[in-house]
């Protein structure tokens, strides 16, 4: 699947994640409705990622972006269009509970309940979402250029694999920043 023009909402992160397994890991927790300054004051920030409820991305530049979602296969939008690989980070796992996965910005993040964030992402349909089998997931995260019709765009993947097996967080680069360089063509 294919969404373009996504954009960051002027904040630098993006967020990969099932919103009812957000909402799940909230509640189990006792999170405040501010799940940033949860993520980023306590041990929960590490824990939603370490329990793949949440893949949090940093570092992304304020560009308009064409993100692909590539389902159990190897065959990327990278190896299908002209492009720029820049990076491709692996060892991510997602829990999928609801059937679908949503492509987050922090603004949804900082009045996460019912009557706001969720409800303002749910019902928002540029939002980049997709219906996913419920289950664990690997994923890979690509990002660099690839050429479009529209000329060379920045560019992310995720290459998600229904895992059959019991599988875990093993990223060696916490701390990646998700920068993608454009390049004069």
């Amino acid at each position: 699947m294919k969404f373009i023009e996504c954009l960051n909402d002027l904040w630098d992160y993006f967020f990969l994640g099932d919103p009812a397994n957000l909402s799940k890991f909230k509640l189990e927790n006792k999170l405040s409705d501010n799940l940033i300054q949860e993520f980023t004051t306590n041990d929960s920030g590490d824990l939603v990622v370490e329990k793949g409820v949440l893949i949090p991305m940093s570092g992304v530049k304020n560009y308009p972006y064409h993100i692909f979602f590539t389902i159990n296969t190897k065959d990327t939008a990278f190896n299908n269009h002209e492009s720029d690989l820049q990076f491709r980070k692996e060892g991510y796992i997602l829990e999928v509970i609801s059937n679908e996965i949503y492509l987050m910005t922090i603004p949804y993040l900082q009045l996460w309940n019912e009557e706001n964030g969720i409800k303002n992402l749910t019902s928002n349909t540029i939002r980049p979402k997709i219906p996913l089998e419920n289950g664990i997931y690997t994923v890979e995260i690509l990002g660099g250029e690839t050429k479009q019709s529209s000329g060379w765009e920045p560019t992310f993947e995720f290459i998600l694999t229904k895992s059959t097996y019991e599988t875990s967080f093993d990223v060696q680069d916490v701390g990646f920043k998700f920068q993608i360089e454009s390049r004069e063509y």
